[in-house]
């Protein structure tokens, strides 16, 4: 079979076939050739094609695509590593899901990538998120990617673990849960939100005013105002804003 001539005939009527037409080809011409399609990628020769035809095979429960394309999470080609991770969303799950975990795990520069295709699987894939962040030594840098991740989605889950996240002594985790809360519109979280008022991050405290206020929650008027001045001007801007929204007087002030 003349696989080269046959892929330069697929490049040249490409944009006249049906995604449908590219799938049988790919299951025709391609099955038990992925090593060729590696070795295009290797020389960065037609990489979003290749990608393309990876993705239809691993679509079809090929191993060898599958694993070409987590191979992608180590590549610094931010455009290549998109195109791996949308051809894995067609894939199914039971030959992506544990290998995703695992780059999760692992903390890679591009970790959160696999946890973005292990959402696209729905239900089952935020399972695995979930069972993750209650992992015995799953970092803190891990949960943050994780609540990141179930907040955006706007799985409810997420709110108890944003009220774990606030007991943490981890600032990037605080920050994470800070975040999730205000995406998810948790206001039943206000007390933890009051209570970065007193964080040493001063990032943390302006966050904390300005969600309290945004809330218009006035169960959060005394600790606004017991927190005091506060020394950094964008913090107490924030606080004297929170003040006046949740006080309505308009001036913000501590009185």
């Amino acid at each position: 079979m003349d696989i080269e001539g046959n892929w330069a005939r697929i490049k040249t009527h490409r944009a006249r076939l049906s995604d449908r037409d590219v799938r049988g080809l790919a299951a025709v011409l391609f099955y038990d050739r992925e090593d060729w399609l590696e070795e295009k990628l290797r020389s960065r020769e037609d990489e979003a094609l290749v990608i393309e035809f990876l993705g239809y095979l691993g679509q079809s429960g090929s191993l060898e695509a599958v694993r070409i394309l987590l191979q992608q999470w180590d590549t610094h080609d931010e455009a290549l590593l998109l195109a791996a991770a949308e051809a894995l969303r067609k894939c199914p799950s039971i030959l992506t899901l544990d290998p995703l975990i695992q780059i999760l795990r692992q903390q890679n520069a591009n970790a959160i990538k696999a946890g973005e295709v292990l959402l696209s699987y729905g239900r089952e894939g935020a399972d695995a998120l979930w069972h993750l962040w209650y992992e015995e030594n799953s970092a803190a840098g891990l949960k943050m990617q994780i609540l990141q991740l179930m907040a955006e989605s706007m799985d409810q889950r997420a709110e108890p673990l944003a009220y774990l996240a606030f007991l943490s002594e981890d600032d990037d985790l605080v920050r994470a849960a800070l975040k999730a809360a205000d995406k998810l519109d948790a206001r039943i979280l206000w007390g933890n939100v009051a209570y970065c008022l007193k964080h040493q991050d001063w990032k943390l405290r302006g966050r904390a005013a300005r969600l309290l206020g945004r809330w218009e929650e006035k169960r959060a008027l005394d600790s606004l105002r017991e927190m005091g001045a506060d020394p950094d001007p964008w913090v107490e801007e924030e606080r004297r804003k929170a003040i006046a929204i949740l006080d309505g007087d308009g001036e913000g002030d501590d009185g």
